[in-house]
């Protein structure tokens, strides 16, 4: 009997559920204990949360914005058509997964919530383990020296 390969990173947790789990946790933490060691003015809090979440923006609509012009889906159960290196692909293979991380520090200097800091880490190593390594092990097998070329050039994050 033949297998049925299924064309797709077989991710079964979509990936920005994470990032909404993360942040949701890191607020409760914030209002059931929180925890004020240092204390930052709002002005500064504000520069540079805001600029953190700008950055995001940019590498999250650029993302998007090349994958729906080379007709690529976005959705991690889907089959992906071909590699994209435009856009922020150029600087990050997970530009998608770099735009949350940043938004979630951006949101955590904004707040200088301690618990949303905690919460970083945790969402890089669930990317890292659940989305990123899987949809790497898809590509290469998938587009073999194609995608070998393209992650020998662009890095992993940034």
């Amino acid at each position: 009997m033949e297998k049925k390969i299924k064309d797709s990173a077989a991710i079964r947790i979509p990936p920005p559920l994470y990032f909404f789990v993360c942040l949701g946790f890191g607020l409760l933490l914030e209002y059931l204990f929180p925890i004020h060691i240092v204390t930052l003015s709002l002005i500064p809090r504000v520069i540079v949360g805001c600029i953190f979440m700008l950055i995001s923006g940019y590498f999250a609509l650029s993302a998007f914005v090349v994958l729906i012009k080379n007709k690529t889906p976005f959705d991690t159960a889907k089959s992906t058509a071909k590699i994209v290196t435009d856009g922020s692909f150029r600087f990050s293979r997970n530009p998608l997964y770099l735009s949350l991380l940043l938004l979630l520090f951006g949101i955590a200097v904004l707040m200088f919530s301690f618990w949303l800091f905690f919460t970083i880490p945790i969402l890089y190593i669930l990317f890292l383990f659940n989305a990123v390594k899987p949809e790497e092990s898809y590509l290469s097998q998938k587009f073999g020296e194609e995608y070998l070329d393209y992650s020998a050039k662009v890095r992993r994050w940034i």
